[in-house]
């Protein structure tokens, strides 16, 4: 196919309840072309996504390609989930299959993997896991059953706030109760389980191995390799920040026997939330999709996630582990066991005042700068408007920084709602613990946070020193040590 047949900018595209105009070039696939396009009705901007394939191919392939297509448009119409692409028109055009769906800005996991250069850190990629535990756990609650088969980071795009959107439905299938196996075996080499190599049929649990598999890559920035499981101590050995509790998550999920992953994926959700070590904060809350005109279908009710647990209580001072599974016959290895929950961080503790590394509260020295310890100050934050000054100890964790929301009882530690001239985010950045440190994290605002005057980037977090200075618009806010 040469490139003159493509959709040129300003063309108009009649669809079947509404026009579009074309913007611009977004992307070409294998199997498709993507276009950004303006909506005549409201001008809203939406992706255009029409079956343009490439190379010769023969009837029978042309066949199953239409087919793909027509049935990845089919499953998005029927269904509506915040990390779910909505659709708003499907028709032909030109005698190609056309579907118009939301435009979703930001970069796809695999980019954000490629601009670090470097595997991401533990906590973020966590919460990306509760999101794509989520949408799998709503994809695998329908009537039947929709199984993605095709979960890798380069299908999952990670928008300016922060919320993650399943992108390629092209191999989903529905599970067929009863049936042996997959009439075709499709999926992404070290993302896909045994069972998806033609050996069984996928169901629920050949997502949470992909799943794993797509954590692990983040966590490595190496892809899976197929059929391999990683051995504990594989993960943490390679990125620090990861501790045996996430490592083992990870190992149970990518089992190669079926019957040892997690039975489902609000069953990881659970594990993986009980790896966090601050209360999980849910970025698709208060995030309106656009709308897409009345559906043609009502679509499946949503499942609702499960909610997450409060706090991590402390664990005694020797934690027990939990007692291992029985164990299975000689013919299967025993599964790997996740403990209950990973143990809180050591009462005890004394902050360095001068590179802030956090040291066990008997040292005497500084274990990264060998400088002496005094007394265990606590940290705090001095802040200043143009109303009043005041100070916030930092006496639990996360500090939430933002604006007040009491439809969706949202109270930030540290509330900015009538300080900063309305350009807080609701969720807008939270001081947390990182291991031995404090961090700063712009949870993907619109306005964006200032430290020591440079703008950081969203999402990653920013170790704080003593005397450190946060901007939010007009609010200045220093972190001190008292």
């Amino acid at each position: 196919m040469s490139g003159q047949d493509l959709l040129t900018p300003n063309m108009i595209v009649p669809g079947t309840t509404d026009t579009y105009t074309v913007l611009n070039l977004i992307g070409r696939g294998g199997m498709g072309t993507v276009y950004r396009v303006q909506r005549t009705s409201d001008a809203s901007v939406w992706a255009l996504k029409e079956m343009r394939v490439q190379g010769e191919l023969t009837a029978e392939e042309q066949a199953d390609n239409r087919r793909l297509f027509l049935q990845e448009a089919a499953l998005l119409r029927s269904l509506a989930f915040p990390n779910l692409p909505v659709v708003a028109d499907l028709f032909e055009y030109e005698g190609r299959p056309t579907l118009v769906m939301e435009y979703v800005p930001g970069t796809t996991l695999e980019d954000r993997v490629h601009e670090a250069n470097a595997p991401l850190l533990e906590q973020p990629v966590l919460g990306y896991g509760i999101q794509l535990c989520r949408v799998l756990h709503y994809l695998h609650s329908c009537d039947p059953p929709i199984i993605y088969r095709d979960l890798k980071p380069s299908n999952i795009m990670l928008t300016p706030a922060g919320v993650l959107k399943l992108i390629d439905f092209g191999v989903a299938r529905t599970h067929k109760k009863g049936k042996s196996k997959d009439t075709i075996a499709m999926g992404s080499a070290g993302y896909a389980p045994p069972e998806q190599y033609g050996k069984g049929q996928t169901d629920g649990r050949s997502d949470v191995y992909a799943l794993g598999a797509t954590l692990m890559h983040m966590l490595t920035n190496l892809p899976p390799v197929p059929l391999q499981t990683p051995q504990p101590g594989s993960i943490s050995k390679l990125n620090p920040s990861v501790d045996a509790y996430t490592e083992a998550v990870i190992i149970k999920a990518m089992s190669l026997q079926r019957e040892q992953r997690f039975a489902s994926c609000a069953e990881m959700e659970q594990a993986i939330l009980r790896c966090l070590d601050a209360p999980y904060i849910d970025p698709t809350s208060g995030v309106a999709a656009p709308s897409a005109g009345p559906p043609p279908a009502k679509p499946t009710p949503p499942v609702k996630p499960l909610p997450p647990p409060s706090a991590k209580p402390k664990p005694p001072a020797k934690p027990t582990p939990p007692p291992a599974k029985p164990t299975p016959p000689p013919a299967k290895p025993t599964p790997p066991v996740v403990p209950d929950r990973k143990p809180a961080p050591e009462e005890d503790e004394t902050p360095c005042m001068h590179c802030g590394r956090v040291n066990k509260g008997r040292a005497r020295f500084c274990a990264g700068c060998g400088s002496p310890l005094s007394e265990p100050p606590k940290p705090r934050l001095l802040v200043t408007s143009p109303h009043r000054s005041w100070e916030l100890p930092i006496d639990r964790l996360p500090v939430r920084i933002g604006r007040r929301d009491p439809r969706q009882n949202h109270y930030p530690e540290l509330d900015l709602a009538e300080h900063d001239r309305g350009i807080a985010s609701r969720h807008h950045a939270t001081i947390q613990r990182d291991g031995d440190f404090y961090t700063l994290t712009d949870l993907g605002s619109t306005n964006g946070t200032m430290l020591n005057s440079k703008l950081i980037s969203p999402r990653v977090p920013q170790r704080l020193t003593q005397g450190d200075r946060i901007k939010i618009g007009e609010v200045e806010i220093e972190f001190r040590w008292s």
